[in-house]
């Protein structure tokens, strides 16, 4: 009996007889290969995630309450009704809110003068929302500003450089007058707003840490302007004995 005859395979259009076809002619990776080039990729893909930088803040901070004293020096802390202007603008949202601690006391001496005094720490400063300006927050709460110029910056413990101070001088809508002195210090940078503070957040943000920051204002009710200039050396002198007032170890709030 003959052996049936099956008909030849057709070979493909283009492939010459004889050729392997496109699949077989792709080389073929080995398993280990494969699992080498797995291995280098996840390497890069840690190294990568190593080498980006990871948001630090500023954390465990004191209670700015407990470690500002009640009395220190010739000063005490008294019992006052008149009410502070707000260290915040009046107008943030919640999410807007720059401080996370706040302080605001008025101090008596034995000669009977009183300074007000305002603290607001802000654990996270940010391009929009960071330590608000008393020129930004005076007026919006119905002050109008007579002067405002760079003060004599004081000497004070827990820093080897006297801090930058600004003086400010307002009116009151009702009448009346208020001397301000104050700083911000935005991690270890002074000035707290301008292209100055912006371009320290923003170089503190490529290094990967959120600076810290907080407003130290004082402040003093005067019937006449011309009341002014002690007033801003008696606030001056009353900021200096604070500051060192403060244990050392919490210092760093107020100054570094």
């Amino acid at each position: 009996m003959s052996t049936p005859l099956h008909p030849p395979v057709p070979t493909p259009r283009g492939v010459a007889p004889g050729m392997p076809d496109a699949a077989d002619a792709l080389p073929r990776l080995s398993r280990r290969a494969c699992l080498g080039g797995a291995a280098l990729m996840g390497v890069a893909a840690v190294g990568a995630w190593l080498a980006t930088p990871r948001l630090q803040a500023v954390t465990g901070a004191p209670s700015l309450d407990a470690i500002v004293p009640k009395a220190f020096g010739d000063w005490r802390v008294i019992a006052d009704a008149t009410t502070q202007v707000d260290v915040a603008q009046g107008v943030e949202t919640v999410l807007e809110q720059p401080y996370d601690q706040t302080v605001m006391r008025t101090y008596a001496n034995g000669q009977g003068e009183q300074v007000m005094l305002a603290l607001a720490w802000g654990e996270r400063q940010r391009q929009d929302v960071k330590v608000h300006r008393p020129e930004v927050c005076y007026p919006a709460q119905g002050f109008a500003l007579r002067r405002v110029e760079a003060g004599p910056p004081i000497a004070t413990e827990g820093r080897a450089r006297p801090v930058p101070t600004t003086e400010l001088l307002a009116e009151a809508r009702g009448g009346g007058f208020e001397a301000v002195r104050y700083w911000i210090r935005i991690g270890d940078n002074y000035g707290g707003d301008g292209l100055g503070a912006r371009w320290y957040i923003l170089n503190e943000g490529l290094a990967g840490r959120i600076p810290d920051g907080i407003l130290v204002r004082a402040s003093q009710r005067l019937a006449q302007a011309s009341a002014a200039p002690g007033s801003q050396r008696l606030m001056a002198r009353f900021l200096a004995e604070l500051v060192a007032a403060v244990p050392a170890p919490s210092r760093g709030m107020l100054v570094r």
